[in-house]
């Protein structure tokens, strides 16, 4: 059963929302005042895009993995298209908000768990024929190697938001200021290969970690690949087909080339394939 419009609101009472405004009722929202998730946000329509070109019969009875689930937002809106959707989120904080969603819209499709992203695997949560990891490889410590890691959970296509870090100098000083921590470029070797990036501090030593939505969960530093990098990562896990989306971002361009460098990447595996 559904919640009434006075739990829900007493239930939202008790966090603050930061990201995803979802519609609950006709009265409640999970964000008053902010555009509709659903409706409105960039990135849930390309990727929206990208699943339906691939999934010409649609979305339904596909298992999709929702890596970071922050508010559920992405999530739900899978589920929706009858999709089998899982979610994962760390934080104690969030996963309330997505116990809420899940309670709420009672869908049997959807499901949330508790747990580090850096613990999904194959042989932890099974195959998926799509997984997001949105605004997740800039908060990791090992990137390259946790997609690797990640890869063999996936049947066809992995979609990839994140970050990623000035190849040169010249392109550090065009950063927006909140990168100003990003630091010198540098090589870490990863499986026995060798890729750039710069780190960036999430957090102060002994930080609580409830305290700070937007940063890594287990890890006080994070290591940004360049692009360059980030794309042999993929092909290096077994995505031999890796493309750019900038439907999301493309009037925007110029800022997330430049002072926010940041990509939507979409990388599949042609079937009959495996992880290299």
């Amino acid at each position: 059963m559904k919640l009434s419009s006075e739990t829900l609101r007493r239930r939202l009472s008790e966090s603050q929302w930061t990201s995803h405004n979802i519609r609950l009722d006709t009265e409640v929202t999970t964000i008053p005042g902010a555009p509709d998730f659903l409706e409105s946000d960039g990135r849930l329509r390309a990727i929206l895009r990208v699943l339906d070109t691939l999934y010409e019969g649609g979305l339904s009875g596909l298992r999709i993995a929702d890596l970071g689930s922050l508010e559920g937002g992405y999530a739900l809106a899978l589920a929706r298209r009858g999709a089998r959707v899982l979610g994962i989120e760390a934080r104690a904080s969030n996963f309330a908000k997505l116990a809420l969603i899940q309670e709420h819209f009672e869908l049997p499709n959807l499901a949330f768990v508790r747990g580090d992203v850096k613990d999904f695997r194959l042989e932890s949560y099974g195959e998926f024929d799509a997984v997001l990891a949105l605004g997740i490889l800039y908060h990791l410590d090992q990137p390259a190697k946790w997609l690797s890691q990640i890869a063999p959970a996936v049947k066809k296509v992995l979609v990839v938001d994140s970050h990623y870090a000035p190849a040169d100098d010249q392109g550090l000083h065009l950063l927006h200021s909140s990168f100003a921590q990003l630091g010198p470029l540098e090589r870490i070797e990863s499986d026995g290969w060798t890729c750039q990036g710069r780190w960036f501090p999430e957090f102060p030593e002994g930080t609580d970690l409830e305290t700070q939505p937007w940063a890594s969960y287990s890890n006080p530093r994070s290591f940004w690949m360049t692009k360059e990098s980030l794309l042999f990562a993929l092909r290096r896990a077994g995505f031999s087909i890796l493309l750019e989306q900038h439907d999301a971002n493309l009037d925007h361009y110029g800022v997330f080339s430049t002072e926010c460098p940041r990509a939507m990447f979409v990388a599949l595996k042609p079937p009959n394939t495996r992880a290299a």
